[in-house]
């Protein structure tokens, strides 16, 4: 059995426990989900200074599953759509490491010529520029554009995130008429099963593209074992 290893680099456990409850719904009985939860950080990461405060949590808990008396996973998904730390623990790690923007902006590529993110925050869209930036993909992306939720206690009020992601999501199928919409961050993780859009435009949940990259990438062979 595989085993995927969760790190939430805030301090939700509610939205951890959520989005495993996600990764075992959609990965099955076949992987092992475990997760962990970052003690010292935020608990809702809404700009650089909190990236820091969570790329820091990230690196602790990601050597710690490394340290010899750790059992290691065959994967790590950082569970944050700004993926903070994510470079830093690649550095260091055996395994495959999938940050959720990554993973949906190269899905939604293969999806379609366009595509557009929404996510939650009003710092978010220019924190999300510099990271396609630095992919090289800024060209294929329409728009960002962000879901207001400081409001509001998530996972819990989950139907008044709905609601307002909904609104975005009209106005960007009207405004930009992407191939692909992006739903980026854990707050609105399996909201995509819940909101309406036309046949024409694919709605993708960045939780789903990182869980289905991390999946392959696990099937893989080691880079240093033949296949067969």
């Amino acid at each position: 059995m595989k085993h995927l290893l969760l790190l939430n680099g805030n301090t939700n456990l509610a939205m951890t426990e959520a989005m495993a409850s996600r990764a075992q719904q959609l990965l099955g009985d076949a992987v092992k989900i475990s997760t962990m939860t970052a003690n010292e950080s935020v608990a809702y990461i809404g700009s650089q200074r909190d990236c820091v405060a969570a790329a820091a949590a990230v690196v602790n808990m990601a050597e710690h599953c490394f340290s010899p008396t750790s059992t290691p996973p065959d994967a790590l998904l950082l569970a944050c759509f700004g993926e903070p730390g994510m470079a830093a623990v690649r550095e260091f790690s055996p395994v495959p490491v999938v940050g959720m923007l990554e993973a949906s902006v190269l899905t939604a590529m293969q999806l379609g010529a366009r595509f557009s993110i929404i996510t939650p925050g009003r710092r978010w869209p220019r924190m999300i520029e510099d990271t396609l930036n630095g992919l090289g993909v800024s060209r294929h992306c329409l728009g960002i554009d962000a879901v207001v939720i400081d409001d509001l206690a998530l996972p819990e009020q989950r139907e008044q995130a709905k609601i307002r992601l909904q609104k975005v999501i009209d106005e960007q199928c009207s405004r930009l008429a992407p191939d692909v919409i992006i739903i980026g961050g854990a707050a609105l993780a399996g909201l995509r099963d819940e909101v309406a859009h036309p046949p024409s435009i694919k709605l993708l949940d960045s939780l789903d593209a990182a869980l289905a990259q991390t999946n392959a990438l696990m099937t893989l062979p080691k880079v240093n074992e033949p296949f067969g």
